[in-house]
């Protein structure tokens, strides 16, 4: 295959005749050892990674992304990423999908390059499956690895013959045209899955600068490009005709995609060439994003025992300041600031936080549990604080607001 680099950031163009000649060895070493190239192996059964009520994170996958490296776990490179960075995750198949309930996870990962069966399952009817739909509207974070027509499948009723359009939509009314690029540029610079500053030990910043290092060749980059794309949606990566990763809300959760071959890199059957930073990368910021949303809340409350003021602020992942609960006015008149926090816990599906810990009020010090929900479409907001000198209050939010989800 002919390839020829282009200049970028200023640097100087690297000579058609070097690209060509480095791709033409590579390939050469490919068809001299092809043991290198290992069939590829039917995942292990999802029982190995079993869903129990421990796991947060879901994996999505019917067969390996691609050919699992022999250096890297045999049941491909995200389940591989998973381990390295010790996340509780969990694997189903493309089958089991419509009988497991997603409620307990946070975040959802798609494998790509999967058979014809594995996107018929995810996009029955030809849109996305509607319990993932649903999961990600009511907050979930999803990263979908959309790289088709590598394994004898296509989210697509189409051919896999480049410029072919897609027939399937995905979250949002998504489509994506299949075109096979071996350049793809970065759009935004700062963004967290180019920095990696959320990768971990195998992330670190994602250049642009020659062949299979960080983006371009891989025989290929890209399989295609996104379209019908949401508004505000953030392109990270394109290619020539249009964004081949890109990232958007969806409800009150997230989206973040892709079509670039980002575990074909990741377990590039020469370890010399193996690029871990994209996937890592990802991965590490669906960890961020699902585990740093707003949690906070401001304002006054009608309690059982008098009328109130709230605050609490315990987002300090995304904004930077200290976690708190305080009270102007519990409700008798006295105020109240928190010393320690000592445990918060979120629940996703009643949208209630709930918060134990140290403080002071009137001077002297209490333990206190917090509780507030965030309001509804047609229900008011609602909190209550029970303090250790036995005061207690409890009521609904007449002004201000409590927000427990989004970014």
């Amino acid at each position: 295959m002919s390839v020829e680099m282009t200049e970028k950031d200023g640097k100087k163009r690297v000579g058609r005749v070097r690209v060509r000649s480095a791709t033409l060895i590579l390939l050469a070493v490919v068809l001299l050892a092809p043991t290198t190239l290992a069939p590829r192996l039917r995942a292990v059964n999802p029982d190995s990674f079993p869903c129990d009520s421990s796991k947060t994170v879901l994996l999505i996958q019917d067969d390996p992304p691609r050919f699992p490296a022999s250096n890297h776990d045999p049941n491909g490179a995200d389940v591989n990423e998973l381990m390295v960075q010790n996340l509780p995750f969990c694997v189903i198949s493309s089958n089991q999908l419509g009988s497991r309930n997603l409620a307990q996870f946070s975040e959802i990962i798609i494998a790509s390059t999967q058979n014809q069966a594995f996107y018929d399952n995810l996009f029955p009817g030809g849109s996305i499956d509607p319990s993932i739909s649903d999961w990600v509207q009511h907050g979930g974070v999803l990263s979908a690895n959309l790289a088709d027509c590598a394994a004898g499948g296509s989210w697509s009723s189409t051919s896999c013959s480049s410029d072919s359009s897609s027939s399937y939509t995905f979250l949002g009314g998504v489509t994506h045209v299949v075109f096979f690029s071996n350049d793809n540029n970065i759009t935004t610079q700062s963004h967290p899955i180019i920095t990696g500053q959320f990768g971990g030990t195998d992330g670190g910043q994602v250049a642009d600068d020659s062949c299979l290092q960080d983006l371009d060749c891989w025989q290929y980059a890209s399989h295609g490009y996104f379209t019908n794309l949401p508004a505000e949606t953030t392109m990270i990566l394109t290619d020539s005709n249009g964004p081949v990763f890109i990232e958007y809300h969806y409800g009150d959760g997230l989206v973040i995609a892709t079509t670039t071959s980002i575990e074909w890199r990741y377990d590039y059957f020469q370890q010399n060439y193996q690029n871990l930073k994209l996937l890592a990368n990802e991965i590490g910021y669906q960890v961020f994003k699902a585990q740093c949303q707003e949690n906070d809340g401001d304002g006054e409350f009608e309690g059982n025992h008098g009328h109130g003021h709230f605050h609490h602020d315990l987002d300090d992942c995304e904004d930077g300041n200290p976690r708190k609960v305080s009270s102007k006015d519990r409700g008798d008149g006295k105020d109240f600031e928190s010393t320690s926090i000592q445990s918060a816990q979120l629940d996703k599906i009643t949208r209630t936080v709930t918060i134990i810990g140290l403080g002071t009020s009137g001077g002297l010090p209490v333990s206190f549990t917090y509780i507030a929900i965030e309001p509804g479409l047609t229900t008011p907001g609602w909190v209550s604080f029970a303090f250790s000198d036995g005061f207690t209050n409890a009521g609904p939010i007449t002004t201000g607001s409590v927000v427990l989800h989004g970014w």
